[in-house]
């Protein structure tokens, strides 16, 4: 291409790199020299993949816990930045991706379901597993059904520390929150044998593995919330109340994320969820821009449509499609809400569903 440019153009461009070059000695610094910046970088080792974001140094807060580093910083574009052991977590600008979903799509699904009209009379119980950030526990708060939530956190310096410096950290102080400081799988474990029910459950919880370049898998703390017995724990919770149970889970992007998924999707479909949906969410600071949920109900027998309606595959492919979702009610139930959102609306709940062709094959794959 720069054999086309006129002679002394082609010298001009020549000269201005070998100065660019001079002065940073060909290197993109991971901090500044005057301490101002630094970059955090989120690496995908699997697919070769890394993305930083740029923020303000010094942090505006750090603490050592027991488990980990938490870091707050300060970024130009998106506003405050939380980090655990320098993994981004969350950004203000767009937190509401992720954290409305969460919260939002549980509830709403919960509340239209058409088989029961009685569910928007009934006082809501939910339990929120992770999330110590909060903004899960606040957006829940919007919805006058919900009686009360119990949020059961590991590391109690993560609510301290947002509860300091997030603008959403007034949500711990609504006499309808109890905070529990410990290990959520125990929790449920606990409460389920117990005979405790929730009407939602919404899981916040961490990866639980990682991937390294050698193929060498790093199982994490939080795979405990990812096991088998725990989320039968969670469908005991649930089947009182024929609950709904909302996780985060992964990216599609990555070979060995988009693996999980279809284990997971079957996993739940054994222990007895009906049709456990994948859903997927746009946020440009998570890794390849892409993050994903599990929405899974919890259903009588008699409660489940069982006709063709129900399990569209009139394209040749088989869909998950939606409990009988009265999607009226959903916009009816989102003009209602207390308080706007950002990210969440009825539509694009809808269409979260929907996902790449390419996603869809793998996911109902025979090829286990």
């Amino acid at each position: 291409m720069i054999s086309k440019l006129p002679l002394f153009l082609q010298l001009l461009l020549v000269l201005r790199c070998s100065q660019y070059a001079a002065a940073t000695d060909g290197d993109t610094p991971e901090e500044e020299d005057d301490g101002s910046w630094k970059k955090i970088d989120e690496e995908e080792d699997e697919i070769g993949y890394i993305q930083s974001l740029i923020v303000d140094t010094p942090p505006i807060a750090s603490v050592e816990s027991s488990y980990q580093e938490i870091e707050v910083y300060n970024s130009a574009h998106y506003g405050k930045v939380f980090v655990l052991d320098d993994c981004l977590q969350l950004t203000e600008r767009d937190a509401p991706h992720y954290n409305e979903m969460l919260a939002h799509v549980p509830v709403m699904e919960y509340l239209a379901r058409s088989d029961n009209d009685d569910n928007r009379q009934e006082p809501m119980r939910v339990l929120v597993v992770g999330g110590g950030d909060g903004y899960v526990v606040s957006e829940l708060l919007k919805y006058p059904h919900v009686a009360s939530i119990d949020h059961v956190e590991l590391d109690e310096e993560v609510i301290n520390v947002s509860k300091e410096h997030l603008p959403w950290a007034n949500a711990w102080k609504d006499e309808r929150v109890k905070l529990v400081i410990g290990d959520g799988a125990a929790y449920v474990k606990d409460y389920a044998e117990k005979g405790g029910s929730y009407h939602v459950i919404v899981q916040d919880a961490s990866d639980p593995f990682w991937l390294d370049t050698d193929g060498s898998v790093t199982t994490l703390p939080s795979s405990v919330l990812y096991d088998t017995s725990h989320f039968e724990n969670l469908y005991k919770l649930l089947q009182p109340k024929e609950g709904v149970l909302m996780f985060q889970a992964e990216t599609y992007n990555i070979p060995s994320n988009l693996e999980s998924i279809r284990k997971w999707r079957n996993m739940l479909s054994e222990i007895g969820f009906e049709k456990p949906r994948y859903g997927s969410i746009s946020i440009s600071t998570y890794p390849t821009g892409q993050i994903g949920f599990f929405a899974a109900h919890v259903r009588d027998e008699k409660n489940v449509c069982k006709s063709d309606a129900c399990n569209d595959n009139s394209d040749g492919y088989v869909m998950d499609t939606s409990p009988e979702i009265n999607w009226n009610q959903i916009r009816d139930q989102f003009n209602d809400l207390r308080g706007k959102t950002q990210y969440y609306h009825p539509r694009i709940h809808r269409s979260s569903f929907d996902l790449p062709l390419w996603v869809e094959d793998y996911l109902f794959s025979s090829d286990q």
